[in-house]
């Protein structure tokens, strides 16, 4: 009889911890990273880019430029960050740093104008589906990088989860 119940028992703990089927399956948040790309870079400002691509051109020294866009394009990316932590669509959604995890959606950002003189700051993205390995309608002509932050995380839902954004008819 003990024998029974002790088997009994650990058929039951098996049963518990048995993979779960198909349809109970849980939804896996989806992940985003940055994704360099044809020797494109995936977090650029076009400004300093420009400026440093002509100081090359004509063979003087760039270390000063370099080191003034390592600066811009990390000021860029702590707003866009910060805009990521603060939107409430990036919720649930896991952005990657560097390493071996692979995303599920590649990123790149382009920045125009965001320290020239009389001009409006466009930010402008490119979302790229890697499963289906296919390039989302690009978000352009946005205005900050928490505006761009809300599109991204947007456009990532809408692909992966687009009941997420459906509302009850009333």
């Amino acid at each position: 009889m003990k024998t029974l119940l002790v088997f009994l028992f650990l058929a039951v703990l098996a049963l518990a911890q048995a993979p779960r089927g198909a349809d109970q399956k849980e939804k896996k948040n989806p992940r985003l990273g940055f994704s360099e790309a044809n020797g494109a870079v995936a977090f650029v400002d076009t400004d300093i880019f420009d400026e440093q691509k002509y100081i090359e051109t004509i063979g003087a020294d760039t270390a000063a430029v370099k080191a003034k866009r390592a600066a811009h394009e990390d000021a860029l990316m702590r707003e866009f960050m910060d805009g990521f932590n603060q939107e409430k669509e990036c919720d649930g959604i896991i952005l990657l740093g560097k390493g071996d995890n692979k995303p599920d959606f590649g990123l790149q950002i382009v920045i125009d104008s965001h320290d020239t003189p009389g001009q409006k700051t466009v930010w402008n993205w490119v979302l790229k589906d890697m499963s289906k390995d296919r390039i989302l309608p690009p978000g352009l002509y946005i205005d900050s990088g928490k505006d761009a932050a809300r599109g991204i995380c947007h456009a990532v839902w809408a692909n992966t989860d687009p009941a997420r954004f459906k509302k009850p008819i009333s």
